[in-house]
């Protein structure tokens, strides 16, 4: 007969092994369990033994301390299987999710949402189930190795989850999160930018961004033409005289008032067009629109200057094709920045936004190959190698990838 010193005795009763009571299979369920929180677990396990299966439940601990919790409690295969899992969807949304499907900074919150949520929400609803499974063979294994139950009883008590183990458990804990901060204070890089948005473009830096950018290639510059000189100005300009294009004055005549037809005749305009012919002169400016007017022959007054004036810039459009075009974009000569390519034009699009929104002076360039259509994102060009290499620095500390080249 057992003595009363033993405390396993007090607990379990003489029984047999072939057939243990309820009570008995309640105090080795609470030695195998262990002493902390048994109460708890112990309510769990009655009512599912009371409706003959497991059904889902909630378990602060499994949720919010998974790994701590499974570790605590020797769940070692749903350990395992937890930590396999979490990494496989992890790598799968995030390496290749990421790299093929080029997801937006609001689908990866989402999806990072979603992964969080299944990461604390399955443990912590099915954590009561896998634990009563995994007691109830501890149980088995512990009747099966014993030759009588008190000794069943002593060898659930050696493997039982003990206060011991949980001051172990979150001393480790410590010891982890003081090395990483440490670490992570250690080995960090001071220059890195902290996680931010896509900035948003302003209308003031998209139209300073536009009016230093060249005009594409495709875009022909405007000659401004020349304004027709008033005839009712009361003071016509009047131009220095070219000994080639002398005309006879017109106040021989006063008392005839000279047509534009006859001031076209009697003025002869006609020598004006080789003078032009032999000294070409760049395009005309904006600010003075009378200039190319002021090369022909003074007029009689100002009804008969009209002709003249008129006629010249008729001529204007004739020296066009003199104007050199501008250059396309991204073909002038000097240092030039690679920092993408891309196969959305959206995500193309924000990366020169946030460029511009830099000061640099980023622009985009349309790609055909054989695998689709592709935007290609530049920066410059730079006069020297050493600003191209300062405004690379600028762009790998935003994130992006920056590879300085010469054209």
């Amino acid at each position: 007969m057992l003595a009363h010193s033993d405390p396993v005795a007090s607990i379990i009763p003489a029984a047999s092994l072939d057939s243990p009571s309820d009570s008995a299979m309640t105090a080795l369920t609470r030695l195998a369990l262990g002493p902390v929180n048994t109460d708890y677990y112990l309510a769990v396990f009655e009512r599912f033994d009371s409706t003959g299966r497991t059904t889902t439940t909630w378990n602060w601990a499994a949720c919010l301390a998974t790994i701590n919790w499974m570790l605590f409690r020797q769940l070692w295969n749903a350990a395992l299987v937890y930590v396999a899992a979490a990494e496989g969807l992890a790598l799968v949304m995030f390496g290749i999710g990421r790299s093929y499907l080029q997801w937006p900074p609001g689908v990866e919150l989402g999806v990072l949402g979603a992964f969080a949520v299944l990461a604390f929400a399955v443990p912590g609803l099915y954590g009561n189930a896998i634990l009563y499974a995994d007691i109830r063979k501890r149980v088995a294994r512990a009747l099966a190795a014993a030759r009588t139950l008190p000794e069943a009883c002593v060898l659930l008590e050696q493997q039982a989850s003990s206060r011991k183990r949980l001051r172990a458990l979150v001393l480790g804990n410590v010891v982890v999160l003081t090395a990483a901060a440490l670490a992570y204070l250690v080995w960090a890089p001071s220059g890195t930018p902290p996680l931010a948005l896509e900035p948003d473009v302003t209308v003031a830096q998209a139209t300073a961004a536009a009016a230093s950018a060249p005009p594409p290639a495709n875009e022909v510059p405007s000659l401004a033409e020349p304004a027709t000189p008033d005839p009712g100005s009361a003071t016509p300009p009047t131009p220095p005289a070219l000994p080639d294009t002398q005309v006879q004055p017109a106040d021989a005549a006063p008392a005839a008032v000279p047509s534009p037809a006859a001031a076209s005749v009697d003025s002869t305009p006609a020598p004006s067009a080789p003078v032009a012919a032999a000294t070409p002169q760049p395009a005309p400016k904006a600010s003075s629109p009378a200039g190319p007017a002021r090369r022909v022959a003074p007029a009689a007054n100002p009804k008969a200057a009209g002709a003249p004036a008129s006629a010249a810039a008729s001529a204007t459009p004739a020296e066009s094709p003199t104007a050199t075009p501008l250059a396309a974009v991204g073909t002038a000569a000097g240092y030039y920045i690679n920092v993408g390519l891309f196969a959305d034009e959206a995500n193309a699009r924000k990366a020169q936004a946030r460029l511009l929104n830099e000061g640099l002076p980023a622009f985009r360039q349309e790609l055909n190959s054989a695998k689709g259509r592709r935007i290609r994102v530049r920066v410059g060009p730079y006069d020297t190698r050493a600003a191209a290499d300062d405004a690379a620095s600028a762009i790998r500390a935003m994130a992006l990838e920056a590879v300085v080249f010469k054209q």
